[in-house]
């Protein structure tokens, strides 16, 4: 009869404790129920596949023969590579094991990894695999938030760091402070004078508004009321004539042409009421003429009628009292006869 095999392994994949057989969660470096330390957990495939391109990657560059700085720098872009290009494993176990291979190697201490920022790009992506992974462990996904806190270093240890790795930073880094408090004295002071310019301007500009619609006002009753001569000349006043500015030079021009506007549409409302005015003068003074003209025509027309008839009354009276003459001849001539018989 065969003896059953022993379900718990002491090397690598690790469920429960080998010690106690107590169920382990993950990212734990001890039995939290017996204490027992796992210190015989085996690398997976692929760190051990990593490390050993590494190791490769320096053999083949040693062979060309290449400077220390030609050395360094194919070595560099060579694991550059390898580190964006290797496959990320499934296994939440793998996945575990990979994130403390890297986690040292992405930490901004005063000698960092010379692929610093390749091991970053790859530390983000291999940390999501792991939170997709994990996304059911409470406990797991605490301690990848933890991770990340740490990979978070304040600005004063960043500067501690590079001030270690160049005392030269440090000289660099006051007078980049000096400058910055000086431009941020003169900066205060440019904005306190702008502030100050700004204020004044808007007094002197809210006094020239009040003239200049007081004016206005003028004009447009003067207009109303049909002064056209007062309305015109008052209304070549509408000026801007505020300029003591330097902070608000274009809005200084917006209001000179605004009111050159107002100015120029008044005159010119102006204007046509005065066109206005005299052609309905010339259409009155034309209308009077022509009545007038009429009057004069129709009183000659009566006159000439009236001659026509007294001319025609003496042409009869003479016709008539020529007639009688005759008559009267007639008469004398026949009596004459009459008497002569």
């Amino acid at each position: 009869m065969s003896q059953p095999s022993d379900p718990v392994q002491k090397k690598g994949i690790i469920n429960k404790c080998p010690s106690c057989g107590a169920q382990i969660g993950a990212f734990v470096s001890s039995c939290e129920s017996c204490g027992h330390e796992f210190t015989e957990i085996e690398a997976n495939r692929t760190i051990t596949a990593l490390v050993s391109r590494f190791d490769e990657i320096e053999r083949e560059v040693e062979e060309k023969g290449l400077g220390n700085k030609g050395r360094q720098q194919a070595i560099l872009e060579k694991k550059a590579r390898v580190i964006r290009d290797f496959p990320i494993p499934n296994s939440r176990e793998d996945l575990q094991q990979l994130i403390y291979f890297i986690q040292p190697k992405v930490m901004d201490t005063i000698k960092p990894d010379p692929n610093i920022e390749d091991w970053r790009a790859k530390f983000t992506e291999v940390l999501n695999r792991a939170k997709n992974a994990y996304k059911n462990d409470s406990s797991a996904l605490a301690e990848f938030e933890r991770i990340e806190r740490s990979m978070s270093t304040t600005l004063s240890a960043n500067l501690q760091i590079k001030a270690k790795r160049n005392p030269l930073f440090v000289a660099l880094l006051a007078g980049i402070v000096v400058l910055a408090s000086i431009g941020f004295v003169n900066s205060q002071m440019e904005k306190s004078n702008l502030q100050q310019c700004e204020e004044k301007y808007m007094q002197g500009a809210q006094a020239e508004r009040s003239r200049l619609d007081k004016i206005f006002s003028s004009v447009d009753q003067d207009y109303k009321n049909k002064k056209y001569s007062e309305a015109l000349a008052t209304a070549n006043q509408i000026r801007w004539d505020y300029a003591e500015s330097e902070c608000k030079i274009e809005e200084n021009q917006k209001a000179i042409s605004s009111w050159n506007e107002k100015r120029t549409q008044m005159t010119a409302l102006i204007q046509k009421s005065v066109d206005t005015d005299a052609s309905d003068k010339q259409a009155e003074a034309d209308r009077l003429a022509a009545e007038k003209q009429a009057e004069a025509d129709r009183l000659a027309a009566e006159t000439q009628k009236e001659s026509q008839k007294a001319e025609a009354v003496v042409r009869l009276v003479a016709e008539k009292e020529k007639a009688q003459a005759a008559k009267a001849a007639t008469e004398v001539r026949k009596a004459t006869t009459e008497t002569q018989w």
